[in-house]
């Protein structure tokens, strides 16, 4: 009983010879030692997030943020909030992020090498924004302060429930939404060379329009406007006084302006 157990012997047959147990335990090690590599690097899209935190004066703040791919969302919170917080996540690639404070206090953050990166910036609601995506979109709510927003190819800019002296949103193939109010004295621009411009104006706004599509066609629903030139694809007409100035232009999508429900 139990013979195999003597020495020299083995349950599978007569004892190996030396130059085979080490083919064997050399091609043993070759199938196992990669498989343990790979069970002890972390994945790349399990990489730690990118956190940073910033001090600035109440009721300041100047961010500009340069991605490469991926989505930039501005939170805004109280105006007389004196931090700006930066959560950047790397979802693919070997993407590097960056960012410092400058002299004169402005935060800059900025994307490089290749890879989609998801950008979350907290700031105070009157903080002056400048924002840059090669691909992906950009979203801004409950903001006042100063917007300067681009998307260099493809992907959408959504502003929600603004209330800002300044708006500027470019996407080259994307397309740009506007809900909010065009305050006194404000200046809102919107292009677009192959998206579509939909912008939402409470019922009494008060503004001057120029809109220009030369493909896709003008909606401008039933704001009671004073046209003072009106074609096919070209429209200027005042709301009110027209004490805010609203420029739209798209080549190839539509546009679209209507009442905030």
């Amino acid at each position: 009983m139990f013979e195999w157990m003597k020495a020299g012997s083995s349950p599978w047959g007569p004892p190996a010879s030396a130059p085979v147990r080490l083919f064997f335990i050399g091609s043993l090690f070759l199938i196992v030692s990669p498989l343990l590599i790979l069970l002890g690097m972390p994945h790349a899209a399990q990489a730690q997030p990118f956190t940073r935190s910033f001090h600035i004066a109440p009721g300041t703040g100047e961010v500009e943020v340069i991605n490469q791919i991926g989505t930039i969302r501005i939170i805004s919170t109280d105006t007389r909030s004196d931090r700006i917080s930066v959560l950047a996540k790397r979802l693919s690639g070997d993407s590097r992020i960056s960012s410092l404070q400058n002299s004169s206090g402005k935060v800059i953050i900025e994307v490089g090498g290749r890879g989609t990166v998801e950008i979350e910036v907290v700031v105070p609601a009157v903080a002056r924004l400048d924002l840059l995506t090669y691909k992906g979109n950009i979203e801004v709510s409950n903001h006042i302060g100063q917007i300067r927003a681009r998307i260099v190819s493809d992907g959408d800019i959504f502003f929600t429930g603004l209330r800002s002296t300044n708006v500027e949103g470019h996407s080259h193939y994307g397309n740009v939404h506007f809900s909010g109010v065009p305050v006194n004295q404000g200046d809102y621009r919107f292009k677009s060379f192959a998206g579509r411009l939909d912008v939402k104006f409470p019922s009494n706004a008060d503004f001057k329009l120029s809109a220009a599509t030369h493909q896709g066609g003008l909606d401008l629903g039933d704001f009671p406007l004073k046209y003072d030139h009106q074609m096919s694809d070209i429209v200027e007409a005042v709301s009110g006084a027209g004490r805010s100035k609203v420029y739209l232009w798209t080549q190839e999508g539509q546009i679209r302006l209507h009442r905030l429900l």
